[in-house]
This record gives structure tokens, sequence and C-alpha cells, in this order.
């Protein structure tokens, strides 16, 4: 009897062993991924063209259904099981922006999905086309109501539903018409920025906002086509969760909602919506849940981006780049406590490998940067200010800042530091989200940091 308890101790010690290690705390400055990040970054700037100025930028845009002709799982809640779609709310598209200045073509895409599929094979929508993968900048609308089955891996089935190889080819499809269509009603256009204060509609979901920050501003990127056409660019950082696990139709939430009442406008023919710093915000409103959620959200954002349209100015613009930039991180660090982590083989074997980039897309003297993540919007006001002579001499301040989430690879929640090691707050973002160890708020803030100083120097 002893000798086979010894031996159910030490088999299942030697499991532990096998699946359990202790977390990794070194220091991030001293970590070998960070210097060779960093490396990277700073080449990068020191060889970046010095010619990226060319003709008038040219614009052109278009949209496709995500609407499968067939029933498929749901993505954004786990509580769903996989249930399947029953019916439809509104619409969910992928919106292509295609923008050209003889030098470099770059495309802006958003999909109202959960995220950008990270398998999406960005080669195949490229195929044949005058446009480099490298230089298309991905962003999600990350409803939780839109259709699923295209992520793999048991922890992307628990999110999005069995995975489905047709769905993520439909995907896949639509994204290429998409570009296509756009290329094919390129004009020359002039230019616009501006950023809304509008803390109404957003609150700290982490800590709440006595203890914590939020990024209160809506941002948009106006665009006049010589055409006639009128078109909107905008982010902003609250959830699109204002449907919950039991909405079994599809919808785009609040974002989608926005696209339409501002595309009613007669002056305004397209809108696309990226989100913004997600991480740690959710949507405010009166109501806790559901469709008239939805409408007090969306009716107010939509006027405070009319308004904006109606009076912010707009320019030719000439400086175009756009680029995604590998980065490495910390081992995978999927923690069960403070101190100790499932080990990485593990993790890939629920999860997958996930590339990892930062990207950009240069506008003139507009930066949208996008992030591998749910990154959380209590970062963005220390980066913003960056751009201040005040806090950074060196900066030169002429660009104007668009940070979005869900690039096209997905290492899970950003959030910022201080938080890491709390048990009394929303776990979810800094335990079952959060996949790559400690201080990684402070690493991809100052990876943001350094691709605007790339494109500053231009």
């Amino acid at each position: 009897m002893f000798k086979r308890l010894t031996i159910a101790i030490l088999f299942t010690f030697s499991l532990l062993a096998l699946a359990i290690k202790p977390l990794d705390r070194s220091p991030l400055e001293e970590s070998l991924y960070y210097q060779n990040t960093i490396k990277a970054f700073d080449s990068l700037k020191n060889n970046m063209p010095q010619h990226i100025n060319g003709d008038t930028i040219k614009v052109g845009w278009a949209k496709k259904s995500l609407i499968p002709k067939y029933k498929t799982p749901m993505a954004g809640y786990g509580a769903r099981k996989g249930a399947h779609f029953e019916g439809i709310e509104d619409s969910i598209w992928v919106s292509a922006v295609i923008f050209d200045n003889g030098i470099y073509r770059s495309a802006y895409i958003s999909m109202d999905l959960l995220i950008i599929p990270p398998t999406l094979n960005t080669e195949k929508l490229v195929e044949g086309l005058d446009l480099e993968s490298k230089n298309i900048y991905f962003t999600a609308s990350h409803t939780h109501s839109s259709i699923g089955g295209y992520l793999e891996r048991l922890a992307g089935n628990l999110f999005g539903g069995t995975f489905d190889a047709k769905i993520l080819e439909f995907i896949t499809n639509q994204t290429r018409n998409a570009i296509i269509e756009a290329t094919k009603n390129l004009h020359n256009a002039r230019i616009g920025y501006t950023s809304i204060y509008a803390a109404d509609y957003i609150t700290n979901r982490l800590v709440g906002d006595s203890l914590g920050t939020y990024d209160p501003y809506l941002r948009m990127i106006k665009i006049e086509k010589d055409n006639g056409e009128n078109g909107i660019i905008f982010s902003y950082s609250a959830h699109a969760t204002c449907y919950g696990r039991k909405q079994l139709n599809l919808s785009s939430d609040y974002p989608g909602k926005v696209v339409k009442k501002l595309e009613k406008n007669k002056k305004i023919d397209f809108v696309v919506y990226g989100a913004g710093a997600v991480g740690s915000m959710s949507p405010r409103s009166r109501h806790k849940i559901g469709s008239k959620k939805v409408m007090e959200i969306s009716d107010g954002i939509s006027e405070e981006l009319l308004n904006a349209f109606r009076s912010v100015g707009t320019k030719y613009e000439f400086k175009l780049h756009s680029n995604t930039i590998d980065i490495q991180l910390r081992e995978e660090s999927y923690k069960l406590n403070s101190y100790l982590i499932f080990r990485p083989w593990l993790f890939k074997w629920l999860v997958g490998n996930t590339k990892k980039y930062i990207s950009y897309l240069r506008i003139g003297e507009n930066l949208l940067v996008g992030t591998p993540c749910d990154f959380s919007g209590e970062l963005v006001n220390p980066i913003e200010n960056s751009l201040s002579p005040i806090e950074n001499p060196l900066s030169n301040k002429k660009l104007n800042l668009m940070i979005n989430s869900f690039n096209g690879c997905y290492i899970g929640y950003v959030t910022d530091d201080k938080w890491y090691d709390k048990h009394d707050i929303y776990t979810y973002e800094t335990y079952t989200m959060n996949w790559f160890g400690p201080y990684n708020g402070k690493y991809i803030s100052e990876l943001i940091k350094k691709t605007i100083e790339i494109n500053e120097n231009n």
C-alpha cells in the first residue's frame, strides 16, 4: 500500500513538474527579448526611407458583408458554449480603405469581428494586387455578437465556437473583395484629424474610475475626396459589449449603429470604426445591457462625431508609409498564481503559436498604431503626453495619434503593470487573459513610443 502511494505521489509530482514552472520576473530591461526588440526598432528608425513624400494621397474605400449564407457559431462569450446565431440584429462588415501617394500603397482594414483571425492568410489577400501584406493595417470592432468559427485550438473554440476552415476562407475572400473594390475608386483627397472628449460613454471596468483612469476621447480622421465623396475613420476605447451572452442575433454592437447613423447623413458616404485601447474599458450608459444601451451610446457618439465632422478642417497630404514590425515577448506565462505558471508548451497546445508585431499607418501627420492585444485605455494618456515637448523635449509634436487594438495577431490583454499581481480587481484581464508575464504595459507602451519616434523623423 505504501509503495503504491509513493508511486502515485511521485507520478503526480512528475506531471506537475511537466505542466507547471515558476513565473519569470526578470527585470524588463535585462531581458533578451526586450533588448532584441529595442535594437530592431532603433535599426528601423535609422533606416527609415528618406522619401515618403509622394503625390497627393488618393483614397478609395469599400465594404463587404461578413454575414455568410449559412449559420455559424458566435464569438465573444465562452458562456454561449458555441451557440450558432439565430438571426440578424444588424449588418456586420469588413471595410477597406486604400491610401496611395504614387510611392506607397497602404490599406486600412477593419472587421466587425471579435478579433482579426490570427491565422488569416494575408498573402492570399494581396495575391496579384499592387499591395504588400506588410502594408495592411488591421483592426476590428471587437463586437462580441458577430460570427465565430475562425479561431483555432481549444481556447479559440471556447470563445468562438468550433473552428471551421470555410468560415476563415469566407472572411478572407470578402476582405480581398473589399480591397479590390476600394482600389478601383481611388481619388485625390483632403484629410483632417480631430479628437473629441466623450467621457460620458466610457468607464474603467478593471478597478473603477475612483482608482483607475480611462481614455475618454473619440478620435476621427475625416476624408474629403475630390469626386465629392466624404468618409470617416474613427476609434473609441469602450468595449463593444452592450449586448451580453444571451444575444443570439448578429450585431456590430454600438460601433455598427454609429456607422449606420452617420452614413444616413447626406454628406457622409462611408464610415468605419476601429477599436481603440479597449483593455480595461467598458461602455457607460444608464442602461445595463441590450438594445437600449446600444442606442443611448450610439446616439451620443454619433452626435459628437457629426458635430466634429462639420467643423474639422482638411488638407491635401503627401506623406504615406506603413509597416508591420515583428516583436519578441517573454515566454508564455499563463498564471496559476503570482508565483507559478503553466509551462509554455501547454499554453501553445491550448492557444497555439501566435505571431507578434506592432503595425503602423502614417497618413500625412496622422499616425495610426496597431497593437496585438486588448491594449489598456489607461496607458494611452502617458503615451500621448510623450508627444508633447513639455514632457519630451525631443518630440516635434507634429503627429496626431490613434492607437488601435487587434492588429492581426493576438497576445491577450496588456494592462497597466501596477495591477498585475492584484487579486481584488477584475482578474479576467490580469489573470485569464494576461498571457506573457509582467511588465508588458511598460513594454508595449515603449514600443508604441518607438514607433512614434520612427515616424517623427520624416
